[in-house]
């Protein structure tokens, strides 16, 4: 069997299709997978350093909005066309799996053409313009939260197959191993706070935390992973920062008594399968703040948009998380309950499932 898992342009889209590859492969030893992306995107580097066969195709942006871009776009998308039609024709899969991302939007139309089977999952609440493109050519869609499958799959695609199966996380976030427990040299005395800009980092967060740190050190041990270039100058020994952390990540995360983040997808599903304490952040003016409204409405975590972050009103709330026993239990428990787990196993039943149909 063979599987062609597409998406790229952020990591967002690469995790899930990485911990789906990977149940696949303890369910069917023999198949094998290409994995399609962007060359600018970090999904190269994730996806050979897991030990698949990667390639690349440029990726267009589909703006909403007047740009000259657009036009230079037109010609980067035809040729991503025709670049499509060459992987999909050596590969020649039997099943196409796809997370969004404008890579996989040519990829599709390719597979679409040959014949070629296509489940696509749907993360966040609010389908991208990527996704609500390759939706017509799919035969089963899944999606992350119960209301995207209420209100967007439902009734627009009455004629698909759809799952609600909440969001594929790596097999690492699912035990209790803490392989690199002392690279970070942390100690029993404070809990720990982590801080997450997504994964190129936020200056919007950045900034907001150094001008609190003085206060958080007081009361937390914090671990900060700034992004690449991105570093802040503050010293402390309860301070530990890192422009970026790679297969140390799921070890901190499991350690984390509470989290700052963004309200990205692939880290609501590991927070989710964790059950941990969140102040989420979401993108300004992005889909992350449907996807935030959402947790806030579950009371599964406190939910900070542009307007209320402030240095202030951050120690204000983290102290709070720390000190009010009942509110933690209330937060673990609605975050655990956000979506089910064990969605990339499901996912890779219906791939397989649709693969003998």
């Amino acid at each position: 069997m063979k599987i062609l898992m597409a998406g790229g342009g952020s990591g967002g889209p690469v995790v899930p299709l990485l911990a789906v590859a990977e149940k696949l492969k303890g369910l069917n030893p023999q198949a094998e997978f290409l994995f399609v992306g962007t060359n600018h995107g970090p999904e190269r580097q994730l996806v050979t350093d897991a030990g698949y066969k990667f390639a690349a195709i440029p990726a267009a942006k589909f703006r909403r909005y007047f740009s000259l871009k657009n036009i230079s776009d037109i010609f980067v998308f035809v040729w991503s066309l025709v670049l499509a039609r060459k992987i999909v024709s050596r590969f020649m899969p039997d099943v196409m799996f796809s997370v969004g991302g404008y890579a996989s939007v040519p990829i599709a139309k390719a597979a679409k053409s040959k014949g070629i089977k296509i489940i696509i999952h749907q993360q966040d609440v609010q389908p991208g313009l990527a996704n609500r493109m390759i939706a017509p050519y799919a035969k089963v869609i899944t999606t992350s939260f119960e209301e995207t499958a209420n209100n967007f799959v439902s009734r627009k695609y009455e004629d698909k197959k759809f799952y609600w199966v909440g969001n594929p996380v790596r097999a690492e976030f699912s035990n209790n191993d803490l392989p690199h427990k002392d690279f970070f040299k942390l100690h029993d005395k404070l809990p720990i706070l982590l801080i997450l800009g997504g994964g190129t980092g936020a200056i919007q967060i950045n900034s907001v935390v150094e001008e609190c740190l003085p206060e958080l050190v007081k009361s937390h041990q914090v671990v900060h992973v700034s992004g690449a270039g991105k570093m802040i100058k503050f010293q402390h020994p309860d301070y530990h920062q890192y422009e970026f952390l790679g297969r140390e990540f799921p070890t901190i995360l499991k350690m984390a008594h509470v989290v700052i983040s963004r309200a990205g997808l692939s880290t609501i599903g590991e927070l989710s399968s964790l059950g941990k304490i969140a102040i989420i952040v979401p993108m300004p003016d992005s889909h992350q703040e449907a996807n935030a409204q959402v947790l806030k409405k579950r009371g599964a975590a406190i939910v900070l948009n542009k307007e209320e972050f402030n240095a202030e009103t951050l120690v204000r709330v983290v102290n709070s998380a720390k000190f009010n026993d009942q509110r933690q239990q209330s937060l673990i428990r609605n975050m655990q309950e956000l979506m089910p787990h064990d969605a990339a196993y499901k996912i890779a039943e219906i791939i397989l499932s649709t693969h003998g149909k």
